[in-house]
C-alpha cells in the first residue's frame, strides 16, 4: 500500500531465542475480544505520535478492531515498527486498553518498502521464535502478512515464511495466519497464487486473503475494479481451497486506499458504501483500507463509519 502497500501464542515450547532474537517481557495482556464473521479492521501505521489513535479512533468512529502496520526487520529475526523504528514491546500498554474497551488488534509484517523478516531471518525456527514472540508480546491470535513487490518472488524467503508458520499454529492453534497481496481486476497474478499455494501445501492453515484493491490505474474506476477483482479472486481461490462459494467469500477481505490513490485513482466515501454493500451481500469476512491517521482522519471517520456497518 503506498504509502506503504503496492502501488500494500505463546512461546514455542523449549524454543530458545536464537541469536539476535530479542526477548521481551510484556505487560501481561488483556483478554482479546474475538473477531466475529465479517468486521471491518482498517490498518493503522501505528508510531510514537499516533498511538493514543487506537482509543481516540474507536470513540470517534465506532470501530473495534485495527491492522497494525507494519512489523519489518531491524536486524535478523528482530523486529521493528516501521513508522519510528520503535522496538517490540512498544504500544503494549494501547493495545492492551484498547483491548479492555471490548476491541482487538491484528498485527501486520511487511508492506511495500519496509522489507520483510522472512528475508533477514534465515533460520525456520529463528523465524518461529520471532512470530512467537510477537504473538506474546501483545496477546494477539491474528497475524497479517503484507506480500508484495519483489518480496512475492522471493521464493525461498515465502518458504521459510510458511514453515515458520505451520510450526507456530501447530505449537499455539489459536493463531491465524491472513495473506494481504496485490490484485488485478482480473485476479490475482501468478507469483501471489504461488504465495498462497506454497502456504498450503506446508500446512499452514490460511484464514483470510486480503486483497488490495488499489492503484489499479490512472483514471481507472476505483469501485467497478475492487469488485471486478474480488469476483476474480473468489474463482482463484475455489480452486486453491475448494469449499462451497460461501466459505470461500467467507476467506477474502478486501482493501482499498480511503480516498485518492497514488495514481489518479478516488475511491470515494459513495465507493466505500457501494462496496460494503457488496462484500456484505457476498458474505466477505474482512473490509479494511489504507490508512487511518492519514486518510480516513481528515475526512470524520467517514470510511471507518461506513466500512464498520459490515461488522457483526
Amino acid at each position: 500500500m503506498n504509502k506503504h502497500f503496492r502501488l500494500g501464542a505463546l512461546a514455542l515450547a523449549a524454543t530458545a531465542l536464537p541469536l539476535g532474537l530479542t526477548a521481551v517481557t510484556a505487560a501481561p495482556a488483556q483478554a482479546a475480544t474475538a473477531f466475529p464473521a465479517h468486521y471491518a479492521a482498517p490498518y493503522l501505521q501505528i508510531g510514537g505520535s499516533d498511538t493514543g489513535d487506537l482509543a481516540a479512533d474507536r470513540k470517534a468512529s465506532g470501530l473495534k478492531y485495527y491492522t497494525l502496520a507494519f512489523l519489518t526487520p531491524k536486524s535478523g529475526c528482530t523486529p521493528m515498527w516501521e513508522n519510528g523504528n520503535d522496538s517490540l514491546g512498544a504500544f503494549t500498554s494501547q493495545v492492551n486498553a484498547f483491548r479492555s474497551a471490548g476491541g482487538n488488534v491484528i498485527i501486520s509484517f511487511g508492506g511495500e518498502s519496509g522489507g520483510e523478516l522472512a528475508q533477514t531471518c534465515t533460520s525456520v525456527a529463528g523465524l518461529t521464535a520471532a512470530y512467537a514472540n510477537v504473538v506474546k508480546t501483545y496477546g494477539v491470535t491474528r497475524l497479517d502478512f503484507d506480500i508484495e513487490g519483489s518480496v512475492l518472488d522471493d521464493t525461498a524467503a515465502n518458504a521459510r515464511r510458511d514453515q515458520a508458520l505451520a510450526a507456530l499454529q501447530k505449537s499455539n492453534p489459536s493463531v491465524q495466519v491472513d495473506f494481504t497481496v496485490p490484485v488485478d481486476p482480473t485476479g490475482l497474478e501468478s507469483n501471489a497464487l504461488n504465495l498462497l499455494k506454497d502456504a498450503k501445501s506446508k500446512g499452514v492453515a490460511v484464514n483470510l486473503v486480503n486483497i488490495m484493491t488499489m492503484d489499479f490505474g490512472n483514471g481507472q474506476n476505483a469501485l467497478n475494479d475492487a469488485e471486478s477483482a474480488a469476483n476474480a479472486t473468489h474463482g482463484q481461490l475455489a480452486g486453491i481451497y475448494g469449499g462451497s462459494s460461501a466459505q470461500i467469500w467467507a476467506k477474502i477481505g478486501l482493501t482499498p486506499i480511503a480516498g485518492r490513490n497514488d495514481d489518479n485513482e478516488n475511491f470515494t466515501q459513495s465507493n466505500a458504501g457501494t462496496l460494503e454493500s457488496f462484500a456484505a451481500s457476498k458474505g466477505v469476512q474482512e473490509l479494511s483500507f489504507w490508512e487511518v491517521d492519514g486518510y480516513d482522519k481528515a475526512a470524520g471517520y467517514a470510511y471507518s463509519k461506513i466500512f464498520n456497518k459490515i461488522t457483526g
